[in-house]
């Protein structure tokens, strides 16, 4: 074995960063020594020995100081970006009720990746280091089953959600890799801690799937249309489609949902012959305010300015009577619908429906289901009953109401005057 060879199996007492830095210098010196000296000598071994048990452990110490400070950094950032995830989890927890299955289902996945990756967190920051890298492995593949069953997460979650347990994966493995490869997994979790400058893009920010209902109407006016909107995954992103009472449908464009503002413009679906003007909604710009009960509502302005009133209720939602329009009655107007309505349910079953006033408030009374709730008026012969998603629509006859028919999801409903 040559003196070369002997002196870089030396060298590497020193830290890899070091060696990377100034190791072809360090040989160049040595060579030059080896000329000068005799490398056959104790002596010359001695003092190159000697060397490097003087600085090595110094270098070796500040190295690692630097790793255990920027380890802490990065332990930290974890724990408040977990303990931010926790917290916007369970926000939207309150609105978990009016969500599909699966929208719950990633909530409550959502926090157990963030509980992990605060473990994780705390694991670093006591220098447990197998127990870190054990748990940040359970929080990624955590988040990895919550990204397939809610696909439509926003980025600064899918970032801290999988490059921030990679990055630190990676960084905790730091002594044993390159200085570059290190420096590279605490860039990734810097940069993924870059989120909490932007919160709310931070969330998991999706529409409840299904059947939606609300109303719209132009502000100058008290009539109001009911309307439905039906929201369904496509891919990764949500398509949703707007079905108003007038008959003509539309589809909801450019939707940019952001922390608690939706908006979108509207576009008819229907094709129209060349050179026919779109007219209606078409072309309306959106914008809505989701409430804490997890309805939105706002206004829509139309090409030509005119603005509109529009409301959109999530499906199951306990708070359909608070979220439609609840238009004023004439005495003329309720006593022409008070009377005994013979009604054929969907699938055939049969009901009996008594609308009576009281206390000049119009209330219907079922006796398939034995409850009486109020019947809220939405304007062009529409009704909502309270506490349901549909309306049912009176035929006039001569000043008095004959019969009704609404949509409900299980089918058509029929009333006939007894």
């Amino acid at each position: 074995m040559n003196a070369e060879r002997i002196y870089r199996m030396l060298l590497r007492a020193y830290p890899p960063a070091f060696r990377a830095e100034y190791g072809r210098e360090m040989m160049l010196v040595f060579r030059d020594q080896c000329r000068d000296s005799d490398v056959r000598t104790l002596g010359f071994w001695m003092r190159v020995f000697w060397d490097i048990v003087l600085s090595a452990p110094t270098l070796r110490t500040e190295a690692t100081r630097t790793v255990e400070v920027t380890m802490k950094l990065a332990a930290i950032l974890t724990v408040l970006l977990a303990a931010f995830g926790i917290f916007g989890a369970v926000n939207d927890w309150s609105a978990a009720s009016q969500h599909a299955g699966t929208y719950v289902l990633a909530i409550v996945m959502g926090v157990a990746a963030s509980l992990l990756l605060l473990g994780a967190g705390v694991a670093i920051l006591l220098q447990k280091r197998q127990a870190a890298r054990l748990t940040l492995v359970a929080s990624l593949l955590c988040f990895i089953a919550t990204r397939l069953v809610f696909p439509w997460m926003g980025l600064f979650l899918q970032l801290v959600g999988s490059v921030l347990p990679v990055g630190l994966l990676i960084a905790l493995y730091w002594p044993r890799k390159s200085s570059t490869l290190g420096a590279a997994s605490i860039a990734l979790v810097v940069l993924s801690g870059l989120g909490l400058a932007v919160p709310q893009l931070c969330r998991a920010q999706a529409l409840p799937l299904g059947r939606w209902t609300g109303w719209a109407g132009p502000m100058d006016r008290s009539s109001a249309h009911a309307i439905t909107f039906d929201v369904t995954p496509v891919g990764d992103s949500l398509q949703i489609m707007l079905h108003p009472d007038t008959g003509d449908d539309y589809r909801l464009d450019a939707i940019r949902l952001r922390d608690d503002t939706l908006r979108f413009t509207l576009q008819r679906t229907r094709a129209l012959p060349p050179g026919d003007v779109p007219g209606g909604a078409h072309g309306s710009s959106c914008t809505l305010l989701r409430q804490r009960a997890g309805y939105y509502t706002g206004l829509c302005t139309g090409p030509d300015g005119m603005r509109s009133d529009l409301s959109m209720v999530p499906p199951g939602s306990t708070h359909a009577a608070d979220t439609v329009k609840d238009l004023p009655l004439t005495a003329a107007q309720r006593e022409s619908l008070v009377g005994s309505y013979s009604v054929i349910l969907p699938m055939g079953g049969q009901d009996v429906l008594r609308i009576f006033e009281e206390n000049g408030i119009l209330k219907a009374h079922s006796s398939h289901e034995n409850r009486t709730g109020r019947l809220l008026y939405q304007g062009d012969g529409a009704f909502r009953p309270e506490g349901s998603d549909f309306v049912i629509t009176f035929v006039i006859e001569a000043g008095r109401a004959t019969s009704f028919q609404g949509l409900r999801e299980d089918g058509v409903i029929k009333g006939t005057r007894t």
